[in-house]
């Protein structure tokens, strides 16, 4: 990647670019503009983008959740334009975000897939995450999910 490749806090006006990712990567299942822009400007998520000089090019949004007194990171979103795919991005950008998680104390990071999208599962066995449980029905279409859990 080009050295004017940049991972920055994301800002409101990055809204309508994180859409066009999240449509683009995820299309029915893509999180609503809504949740997008939540994302943005509450102060509880931890939202990253990938930047190429002016274009976003991949982002991944997070946030610390307090779950029977444990402090966990819970990554809600991670997407790659696919022109960008396997250059590395998503694994910046994942790193980057539990780097932040773990400084504002999480030992535990989890996230959720569909059981079919191989692409992200053999991703996230990379990063050493690793199964926890699968969600029957979890996704709108009936689709199962599979949680993966990491300790930072």
């Amino acid at each position: 990647m080009p050295s004017q490749v940049i991972v920055r806090r994301a800002e409101i006006s990055d809204l309508k670019a994180l859409y066009e990712i999240e449509v683009e990567c995820f299309r029915e299942e893509a999180f609503p503009l809504q949740y997008l822009k939540l994302f943005l400007s509450d102060a509880a998520f931890i939202t990253l983008v990938m930047a190429l000089e002016d274009r976003i090019i991949g982002y991944v949004t997070a946030r610390i959740e307090n779950f029977e007194g444990k402090c966990m990171g819970h990554i809600y979103s991670i997407a790659v334009k696919p022109e960008y795919r396997r250059r590395g991005i998503g694994s910046r950008l994942l790193e980057s975000v539990e780097e932040i998680l773990k400084e504002k104390g999480a030992k535990v990071c989890y996230l959720e897939t569909r059981k079919d999208n191989l692409a992200a599962i053999n991703f996230y066995l990379k990063h050493e995450y690793r199964v926890f449980e699968v969600l029957v029905d979890y996704y709108g279409d009936g689709k199962d999910g599979i949680r993966f859990l990491k300790f930072l």
